[in-house]
């Protein structure tokens, strides 16, 4: 009888629990149209804050050929019962980059930051296929290519607007066309990406160091033994 009141008391304990949690609906950034992707449960707002959410960009935009990019958003703002996110990064599912790439055909990976105009830090990560074994010398200067013409890409677009571009067809096609003239591919896709830097947070930490300066400033100075005698007499 001892067991089965303590079980019905930590059933009760737990119902307790998750009826004083709040569910908290999470919304994508701007850059997807401010869509739902999901909900949250937490007993305290500041609990949610970090949490990572994952939605692929078929749920987002409806384009059923898109169900093999995943999207990661991480949850930065609580308003009333609203988990506001910033978009973090992407990848494609590991069939989809095993379908890509066939035997008898070499395989290129360029891996590399960008900077947007606006001040975001970004690793992108291209695969490229073409439709046969090419030598390594072919394979750098494709991939130099693919660096240089996406880095120089990132400086005239905003994050917002290059994450659009990054996860779009007119990349493939774009930078198709720009490895055209060293080797043409039969496959590319910018298969990952990953935020490296906010500009926000640099904000913050110069807020931090001009509140320590302050802090620094206002100290007393120490006063020395010679005029603390002159004082006295």
């Amino acid at each position: 009888m001892a067991s089965r009141r303590a079980e019905r008391a930590a059933a009760r304990r737990i119902r307790d629990k998750w009826r004083s949690k709040v569910w908290y609906t999470i919304i994508a950034p701007e850059t997807f149209s401010s869509k739902e992707i999901g909900m949250t449960p937490a007993n305290d707002p500041e609990k949610v804050i970090g949490r990572i959410a994952e939605s692929t960009l078929y749920d987002l935009t409806g384009d059923f050929k898109k169900m093999h990019v995943k999207l990661y958003f991480k949850i930065n703002r609580i308003q009333g019962t609203n988990a506001y996110t910033r978009f973090i990064g992407h990848d494609m599912t590991n069939d989809y980059i095993r379908r890509m790439v066939r035997r008898r055909r070499s395989r290129i990976d360029a891996i590399f930051p960008v900077l947007t105009a606006d001040g975001y830090k970004i690793r992108v990560k291209v695969i490229a296929v073409p439709d046969r074994r090419i030598k390594s010398s072919i394979k750098s200067e494709l991939r130099k290519k693919i660096s240089e013409y996406l880095f120089a890409k990132a400086t005239e677009l905003t994050f917002s607007e290059y994450v659009k571009y990054l996860l779009s067809d007119e990349v493939k096609r774009d930078l198709s066309k720009a490895l055209k003239p060293i080797y043409p591919v039969r496959r590319i896709e910018v298969r990952k990406t990953e935020v490296l830097h906010f500009p926000e947070e640099k904000v913050i930490e110069l807020e931090r160091e001009e509140e320590k300066k302050e802090i620094e400033v206002e100290a007393p100075e120490e006063v020395s033994e010679e005029v603390a005698e002159e004082e006295v007499s």
